[in-house]
């Protein structure tokens, strides 16, 4: 019996980040694509955000994890409890909001942004945001995950502290 428990919290390890406790990145895939599917059924929005810590390369080491432990906290506390939050790689976090509509994630978003504001961390640790939403800028997960990408690059290039909402789809 105490062999299953161990085997239940290995596999539990694999998919969780050591330094933010959050999933990772395959979950998030496998996330986004199963609501992407339920909100194509139910008729309801899905979006996507990413968030990547500015200057994160930068950092020393015991920076970065401080600064994704920060993070990580403000996002699950902002968030609601329904909401998917995962570590998609060093100092991006990714979310994805259940029946939330373009306007409802950039304003999550901007709350995150603000209550990291508030942190004593705020010194060092600020974030940027791309935000995409399912079916106003894509009509499939794959290139949901695409668009946010794009919007995150974009809020990165245009400085610190941006939100970016991806452009529409064609």
């Amino acid at each position: 019996m105490a062999a299953m428990g161990r085997s239940g919290a290995d596999s539990l390890d694999s998919i969780s980040d050591p330094i933010t406790g959050l999933p990772d990145q395959r979950f998030y895939l496998l996330s986004v694509d199963r609501k992407v599917a339920l909100a194509r059924r139910t008729l309801k929005p899905v979006s996507v955000c990413d968030f990547e810590i500015d200057d994160f390369a930068s950092f020393a080491p015991y920076l970065r994890d401080h600064a994704m432990r920060v993070l990580a906290r403000v996002v699950r506390n902002t968030l609601r409890d329904s909401d998917t939050i995962c570590r998609l790689r060093p100092g991006v976090i990714g979310a994805v909001l259940d029946d939330t509509a373009e306007t409802g994630a950039v304003w999550a978003v901007d709350r995150i942004r603000r209550a990291l504001l508030d942190t004593p961390a705020r010194v060092v640790v600020s974030m940027s945001a791309g935000v995409a939403c399912y079916p106003s800028h894509a009509m499939g997960p794959e290139e949901l995950i695409d668009v946010v990408g794009q919007a995150l690059a974009t809020a990165r290039s245009l400085g610190p502290g941006r939100i970016e909402v991806a452009t529409a789809h064609v």
